[in-house]
């Protein structure tokens, strides 16, 4: 298979969690003292404790916060915590024991660049960041046997984390006291999903490229092994995510070391195209090899937490996705969707004005405009003759119903988002495999923004935290689309009272579209669909380098070009005028 760039916007558009302003030190902003608010460390409990608010699991008794009905368990170590010597070492479970713990504040956010505009980059960072969070009902718990819904959250496997009041359950189990909701972290960036395989003391670290994906992993054994006695039913077990979190549940539905530990899979704009080739992670090691004068792992564990945020925020635009490394996820996990996973019920969606959720970070409306078109043309010069063609006729098709500045935008989401998920979609029905296709239409109040990317993460998670500005909210779809996933997690069908959601499948492509009217409609936008899956397989690694390597380089030429060519009319303007002068001088003379 031919590998070329892929999503090569992303490498602007996904790394923006947020601008990287620091706020001024003597004045915190409101949303850093909101998350300085939230923080505590969890404390061993010696003496008395309350029994109803405590749960024993495998690896000790964890005593939560009640809210009427709710029980919270936050910070729940799931996984040895890779500090000191465990660095970019994969998780292990902790010991079984009796150890009673506090389960009040959420753990550490994972390593990574601090922004203004992520929530969770606020809260106190750390390695020992392997922890997960719990609501439940209290009522009826110690019996319990609820569906149980894993939340994985985005964020370019660089930033975010559970401590992000946009990734808490409270409200969605205060809504649904019929589930059981878990939320966990993973390690990011450079601690994550660095391949460290190649250098001369490597041979232990073969499997560092995907850290963040086996601490999942770990996550969910813990899951397994433990909900039950948090009400949940380790039977039923749906992963659901969003982005990059939706990229992770596609790839852990891929792999053989995830298999039985979820039965039921989510994916809200995300899917196996977020993952990187061998090749391209080496690039990444080089980078940072570089950057920091090392020639060992054992130099590199010697960098402080500093040292780390530091070089992530230096070579953060070469960051990569999971490594597609052969061994634990295979080089096309497009084709574990030909009938491996074909035993998990799927529902897999996007919006539909994905890329415009990067017009702030990319300096504006006009700015994208511009960028956008860029990037897409740099796409376009990567493609053969053919695969050329297809992209001009999409491009035409975008045109002729949306506004021309925004065809290139449609383009990229389709190209980005709803391809791969559409991908996936067919792969997995025509192998037999249960799924169910959305489409979220729901714009924000700024039209600029549309139905832009995580436009519905509010609505899905009941939050009341919504990006952008917000919407005009709409009570009913978000209490319909909350019982559709709720459904769905239960059974494995999301049909709901007055919406019948029938099953995907390659000949009618049923596909619901959720916006302030719900309805059904097969194979929309059937023709851009036709036109965008030729490109599927050529866009499976994204090769950010290589594009901000060349971006350089194709300016230099256009600048050239354009000094060249204002030299070139001045050395002409000067010469004419000279010749000018000369033809005047002798009609003088004469």
């Amino acid at each position: 298979m031919r590998h070329i760039t892929f999503l090569s916007v992303i490498a602007v558009l996904l790394v923006a969690c947020g601008s990287k302003q620091e706020p001024h030190p003597e004045r915190p902003s409101a949303l850093e003292q909101e998350m300085a608010a939230l923080y505590g460390e969890n404390k061993v409990i010696e003496g008395d404790y309350p029994d109803s608010l405590a749960v024993e699991a495998a690896n000790g008794i964890f005593v939560g916060q009640r809210d009427s009905s709710l029980l919270a368990f936050k910070g729940i170590p799931y996984a040895v915590q890779p500090t000191g010597g465990r660095r970019w070492q994969v998780a292990q479970p902790e010991h079984d024991s009796r150890l009673v713990r506090e389960a009040k504040y959420f753990g550490h956010t994972s390593i990574q660049s601090r922004s203004q505009g992520n929530a969770a980059s606020l809260y106190p960072q750390g390695e020992d960041c392997l922890t997960l969070n719990i609501w439940t009902t209290a009522q009826g718990m110690r019996t319990a046997r609820r569906p149980v819904m894993v939340w994985i959250h985005g964020g370019s496997y660089v930033c975010d984390g559970t401590a992000n009041p946009r990734n808490w359950g409270d409200r969605f189990v205060k809504a649904h006291p019929e589930v059981v909701f878990v939320s966990i972290n993973y390690r990011l960036g450079l601690l994550g999903f660095l391949d460290l395989s190649s250098l001369p003391d490597g041979k232990d670290y073969t499997r560092s490229g995907n850290l963040g994906l086996l601490d999942q992993v770990e996550a969910l054994r813990w899951v397994r092994r433990n909900i039950a006695a948090f009400g949940g039913d380790p039977d039923n077990v749906t992963v659901v995510g969003h982005s990059a979190g939706a990229g992770s549940v596609a790839l852990l539905a891929s792999i053989d070391e995830a298999q039985g530990l979820f039965h039921r899979a989510i994916m809200q704009s995300g899917s196996v195209a977020f993952a990187s080739s061998r090749e391209d992670c080496q690039r990444l090691t080089h980078r940072v090899l570089k950057a920091t004068g090392a020639k060992t792992v054992a130099d590199l564990k010697r960098l402080s937490i500093n040292q780390i945020i530091a070089l992530n925020d230096e070579v953060g635009e070469f960051y990569r996705f999971p490594e597609r490394d052969g061994q634990l996820i295979p080089e096309d996990p497009y084709s574990r969707f030909d009938g491996f996973n074909a035993g998990i019920d799927m529902l897999i969606g996007t919006t539909a004005d994905e890329a415009r959720y990067w017009i702030d970070a990319m300096g504006g409306e006009e700015k994208f405009d511009v960028a956008t078109r860029l990037w897409a043309r740099y796409i376009i010069l990567s493609l053969d003759s053919a695969q050329r063609k297809g992209a001009s006729d999409f491009l035409d098709e975008a045109g002729e119903y949306a506004d021309k500045s925004w065809a290139v935008c449609e383009f990229l989401n389709d190209l980005m988002f709803r391809g791969p998920a559409i991908e996936m979609a067919q792969r997995h029905a025509s192998s037999g495999g249960r799924t169910y296709m959305y489409y979220w239409n729901k714009g924000l109040k700024a039209p600029v923004y549309g139905a832009c990317h995580g436009t519905e993460v509010s609505y899905v998670l009941n939050t009341g935290r919504q990006i952008k500005g917000g919407d005009e909210h709409n009570p009913q779809l978000a209490a319909n689309v909350q019982q559709m996933w709720v459904n769905f997690a239960a059974t494995g069908n999301p049909s709901i009272e007055g919406h019948y959601w029938p099953a995907y499948e390659s000949t009618q492509r049923a596909t619901m579209l959720l916006g302030d009217s719900i309805r059904l409609e097969n194979d929309p936008a059937a023709r851009q669909r036709q036109l965008i899956a030729p490109l599927m397989r050529e866009y499976i690694s994204p090769i950010f380098s290589d594009l901000l390597d060349k971006a350089p380089w194709y300016a230099g030429i256009a600048l050239g070009s354009f000094v060249a060519l204002f030299l070139l009319l001045m050395w002409l303007f000067f010469r004419f005028r000279r010749l000018f002068k000369k033809k005047t001088t002798k009609d003088t003379e004469k």
